[in-house]
């Protein structure tokens, strides 16, 4: 049954209650108990263009029944959304799989671009449309009582509150009235047109502008046409006059901070300061950023300020993805052939897990690798204390591990191995000769099984340190801050890979009728799990139960190549 329809056949407070997984006394404590004062945190914060806007944050236990109502609410617009006869989506905001690059995206290689701006976007949506939206919309039409405890939930001072994760998936409800009309005036027009959040855009390829979208005064400002106008204020919005603008294909043409002249692009000036700061942050190890890219600063902060590391990996984040969307080469993986903007994250990255690192970090072989060893540190707290931290059952881990993130295996060119982590070994020391200032304060260890597939990155370690690489020892100084740890063999052990370090009654363990079967080559879905369901639903579920002495060895070389490097380090 789909969301929309559950919804429908909740007829009180008790019957949503349930649908979000809450007891109605709790959803009755939350929204008549607790005072309307006490339910959220307000605070305003600069906006781009000088302004300040004020941001309601709702407090954790109102936080999780909003998020809880939007994740039900966001399943009911995708149903509803589903049904759209326009072929494509027509609101980008707030929505999986959409974001500006998506909206942007529907006005590229036009020869006019109209972008219009909602005024008081959120604060709009009132008490009263919200619900008097959940009765009369004919795609819910939902029992009043229901209707009230979803406002009373999704409300504070009579409007969606900026900062409740709950606003942005019911003004997509709302405002999808307003876009019908729209789009229908759209069509009437032969433009395209989309929205997100309170952005709107109208494109044409037409050597005329409709009239029936905006109109030239004779001071060659372009307003709203009238009946632009009206449908907008019909919608129960208004317009921002301080936000219109009429971009010619012969100048630079933007929507949703996009340019969209030939291709969805960010602006040259942009990548070239992203490009320089990063410059500046290898060299000296900080950075100044431009005021263009001063979000959230305020309005009279310098043209200058000095910025983080995490602004610029937002930054580098940003023109990596909108950038990755139409490069050939990003999206089939050549990646003999790296983009600029890849090498630039990628070299970030570098500089950031490897350079500037804040403690120890392991790059182990394969993303479950990296389960099995914290929950070993986990379980031996006291004997590890330089690996973990745990206060009154607080957990800090003091060593960090490799994320198999989509983004970090595109960035790092790293689909899994001991063949890429032979090549990372290789041409460590190369990418880390841009970094001049301090760093390298911690070791970078590489951690592999001790079987035959171990072989491409023992060779290579063998070339870089001039001698004989078999896993015997503890640890292997490479190169730089670079160590290699092999998984220690037991007596009669040929091969050796991390699952051979649990006890039988757990690498035995049946789940739903099937077995654990690392070996890819012999695996049978219809009999056996792989190892992620053995590290998510055997290691971590059952943790606490199982016995990780067995693991000391592994943990002792960590340390072992931990303290080499501190050593080094202090050796003048």
């Amino acid at each position: 049954m789909k969301s929309i329809d559950k919804l429908k056949k909740a007829k009180d407070l008790s019957g949503l209650a349930k649908l979000l997984g809450y007891q109605p006394k709790a959803v009755s404590f939350i929204i008549y108990i607790i005072p309307d004062a006490d339910k959220y945190d307000t605070f305003k914060i600069p906006k781009k263009d000088g302004g300040e806007r004020e941001i309601q944050a709702p407090v954790p236990r109102l936080k999780e029944l909003q998020r809880r109502l939007a994740d039900l609410l966001q399943h009911c617009l995708e149903d509803v959304y589903g049904r759209e006869a326009y072929g494509r989506s027509l609101s980008h905001g707030f929505r999986k799989g959409h974001s500006i690059i998506t909206n942007a995206s529907n006005h590229k290689n036009r020869r006019y671009v109209f972008n219009v701006d909602l005024k008081d976007f959120f604060p709009s949506i009132n008490f009263g449309r919200v619900r008097g939206f959940f009765i009369k919309s004919n795609d819910f039409e939902l029992d009043p009582k229901v209707a009230t405890v979803i406002a009373q939930i999704a409300c504070h001072g009579n409007a969606l509150p900026q900062g409740s994760p709950v606003s942005p998936v019911i003004s997509n409800l709302i405002g999808h009235i307003l876009d019908i009309r729209l789009v229908k005036l759209a069509k009437k027009a032969k433009c395209g047109y989309s929205r997100y959040a309170d952005d709107i855009t109208f494109s044409t390829r037409a050597k005329n502008f409709p009239a029936l979208i905006a109109k030239k005064e004779p001071t060659g400002e372009w307003l709203p046409s009238d009946k632009l106008d009206t449908a907008i204020k019909r919608a129960g919005f208004e317009i921002n006059t301080k936000k219109v603008s009429m971009q010619y294909w012969t100048q630079r043409q933007m929507a949703t901070g996009l340019v969209v002249n030939r291709k969805v692009n960010i602006r040259a000036s942009y990548y070239r300061q992203a490009r320089a700061m990063s410059d500046a942050l290898f060299r000296t190890g900080q950075f100044y950023i431009g005021k263009a890219m001063q979000w959230g600063e305020p309005k009279d902060s310098p043209a200058k300020v000095l910025g983080t590391v995490n602004q610029l990996k937002g930054v580098l984040s940003f023109i990596y993805s909108v950038k990755k969307h139409h490069d050939e080469r990003d999206i089939k993986k050549k990646w003999k052939k790296p983009t600029a903007i890849h090498k630039l994250y990628r070299r970030f990255l570098y500089f950031d897990k490897f350079h500037a690192l804040q403690m120890p970090f392991v790059f182990c072989e394969g993303k479950t690798d990296s389960v099995y060893i914290k929950c070993a540190i986990k379980a031996l707290p006291t004997t590890y204390p330089g690996l973990i931290n745990n206060v009154g059952g607080n957990v800090t881990f003091l060593i960090d591990f490799f994320k198999y993130s989509k983004m970090n295996m595109d960035l790092m060119q790293f689909s899994g191995g001991t063949g890429d982590l032979a090549a990372f070994i290789h041409h460590y020391k190369k990418m880390m000769q841009p970094f001049l200032c301090k760093g390298r304060k911690f070791p970078v260890i590489v951690l592999i099984d001790n079987d035959a597939g171990a072989e491409p990155v023992l060779k290579k370690a063998s070339k870089i340190t001039g001698g004989k690489v078999d896993g015997g020892e503890e640890f292997y100084h490479l190169s730089e801050n670079l160590y290699l740890v092999v998984l220690p063999k037991t007596a009669g052990t040929a091969d050796v890979v991390i699952e051979d370090f649990f006890e039988s009654r757990i690498t035995t363990t049946v789940i739903n009728g099937k077995t654990f079967n690392p070996d890819e080559k012999t695996f049978d879905k219809d009999k056996h799990y792989g190892k992620q369901v053995f590290a998510e639903k055997v290691i971590k579920a059952s943790q606490k139960s199982i016995n990780f002495d067995s693991f000391k060895p592994i943990l002792d070389r960590l340390e072992a190549a931990i303290a080499d490097h501190a050593g080094k380090l202090a050796t003048p």
